[in-house]
Order: C-alpha cells, then structure tokens, then sequence
C-alpha cells in the first residue's frame, strides 16, 4: 500500500478536467498538496493524464493543474496525485490547505 506524506481534508469543490479525449467534472471529496480523491460519474482508465481547474469557495482564488494523473478508479471515482502545478497554482493551493488546517483541527 502507497504511504502518504502530506495529510488529507474532507472537502466538497467542484472540478472540471480534461486531457488525451478525456473531459468532465466531479467534486473533489478529499485533498492534500499532492493529491484529491474525485467523486464522478465518468468513467477514467488508470494512468490517465489530465489538466485540472478546481473551484475553491470564496474567497479562495481557482486552482489549475497542468498534470495530474489518475492513480486508481473505482465504480464512484478516482483519485489523483498532482504530477506538474506551477508555484502560483501551488501557493494557491496551499493557502486553502492551510485554510483547512485551521478549520479542520487536523
């Protein structure tokens, strides 16, 4: 079993996605810096690269993704490890997480 090294947060953001004839959108149900777990009804073979735009609630700014890749599927979702984020894109995404953090207790 793989070993995660950043912490997880129970969440409920909206997301689009796209990549290889691939496009849709889920709700991110949990989220870390280095991955989410996406809850869709699209179905998404494993390995599969995809670009992400991820809707954080106000006042959070959207996050992008350049590169995520689809680490298993099940018949409700997939999750996801974030392969390439740009440093904008990833303060962004940290500032939420940080958001979480304080929020969550965790």
């Amino acid at each position: 079993m793989e070993r995660r090294d950043s912490p997880r947060y129970e969440i409920e953001v909206p997301l689009t996605f796209s990549g290889n004839a691939l496009a849709g959108s889920g709700l991110v149900t949990s989220l870390s810096n280095e991955g989410c777990h996406v809850v869709s009804e699209e179905s998404l073979p494993a390995r599969a690269c995809l670009s992400l735009h991820v809707e954080f609630p106000a006042p959070y700014e959207p996050m992008t993704v350049e590169v995520a890749e689809v680490r298993w599927t099940n018949a409700t979702g997939f999750g996801l490890v974030f392969v390439h984020v740009h440093d904008e894109e990833q303060t962004r995404l940290q500032r939420f997480i940080d958001w979480l953090k304080r929020t969550h207790n965790n």
